[in-house]
This record gives C-alpha cells, structure tokens and sequence, in this order.
C-alpha cells in the first residue's frame, strides 16, 4: 500500500513510520518540520513539508496514497485546532482524489459517561481541567470526519507511554473500554498498521489499551 503519515516526526508518528516501511509499504512521512525526523530501521520513507493550518497543504502529499494516518499532537494544553485543521485538510484531500482510508488518533478521555462515580468526578475535576481545551478540538475533528462522505477511522488511545507492544492488547469498537488505563505508543502504532484498508474499521471509533 502507499501511505501517509501526517505528523511523521512525533513519538506515535515515527513508529507509524518504521512499522508500515517494515511491513513493505511505500511511505510518505509529511511533517511539519522534517528536520525532526529520526533515521528509521527498516528504510527511509518520502519526505514532505507540510503545515495542516495551511489550507489545501496536504493535497499534494496525499494525492495517490491508499491510506493516512494523522498522528497530528500538540505541546502543552493551551487551546488549539491542530486536530480539527487536520481533519478538514485530510477530508478535503480525499474528496479532491487523495487516500481512501483516514485514520486519526483520538483520546479515550473523551468519553467518561461509563466510568464508576468517584472516578467520573476525579476526571472532571483533574483530567478535563487539564486537557479541556485539546478534548474540545479532539471532539471537533471526530465530528469533522463523522460528517463526511469519506472513509475514516478514530483510534481513541488512553494515557500513551514509551515501551514495546502489547503482545494481546485490548480493543473496544464504537463503545468505551472499561478500564483503559494506558497503551504504549508502539501498541498503537502495531495496530494502527495491522488494520490498514480494514473494512471492520471503517467509520468507527476504536479505543485500545494495553491494560
């Protein structure tokens, strides 16, 4: 397959990287700031500068690609629309002849409805006064991607960390996943690669955790 990597140079996104090149796959890591990018293992992939708050930005680098996935972040907690920005450049690239499949990493913050009732207030009170400002534009982006025509896919992570890949991790279609702790940034990408193009995904949000 010909993939994208959008946001290439973060911690989730360079493992993207390395795995799908390993897997055989032609890739494209688009990054903000290429420089950024480490050496990878298994190959060197195609290089594009790319800034998402620049409209129509990421139409050449994802034109011709079978799938993209966008490990778009962002540092600090101040209020931002780095995800949302993203998502529209990605849906406005597929509709103009870019990827089929949109993949888009999401949090499992965002849904806290399931959780029992002491940790429910110990989230609104410490988790969503920390991170409001990013679940705000998290939540715009998944509407952004809900309300198109194209084929997309949210993987909803919980707290991310370094370390190797879950050999078993769980995984949670369209509902919350009771006690989702944390997952490895390498669990994430495994699967993230492993489901590419993967029908059972499509248009569905996704959570996973190693725990």
């Amino acid at each position: 397959m010909k993939i994208a990597v959008v946001g290439a140079a973060g911690r989730t996104g360079r493992l993207v990287v390395d795995l799908a090149l390993a897997a055989g796959h032609t890739v494209t890591a688009v990054a903000r700031t290429p420089s950024r990018l480490p050496e990878f293992a298994h190959g060197t992939p195609h290089i594009v500068q790319a800034d998402v708050h620049r409209p129509g930005s990421l139409r050449g680098p994802l034109a011709g690609q079978d799938a993209v996935v966008s490990t778009l972040g962002t540092t600090g907690r101040a209020a931002t629309t780095v995800f949302s920005d993203g998502a529209r450049e990605l849906v406005a690239a597929a509709r103009a002849g870019g990827p089929q499949h949109l993949v888009a990493m999401g949090s499992a913050g965002l849904e806290t409805g399931h959780l029992p009732f002491a940790q429910r207030v110990v989230s609104r009170m410490v988790v969503d006064r920390l991170y409001r400002e990013i679940h705000r534009d998290l939540a715009r982006m998944e509407a952004v991607l809900e309300d198109s025509d194209t084929i997309w896919t949210v993987v909803r992570a919980p707290m991310l960390k370094d370390g190797p890949p879950a050999a078993g991790p769980r995984v949670s279609y369209d509902r919350p996943l009771p006690g989702a702790g944390t997952a490895t940034r390498a669990t994430i990408a495994a699967w993230i690669v492993g489901h590419l193009g993967a029908p059972e995904t499509f248009r569905r949000r996704v959570t996973i955790a190693d725990d």
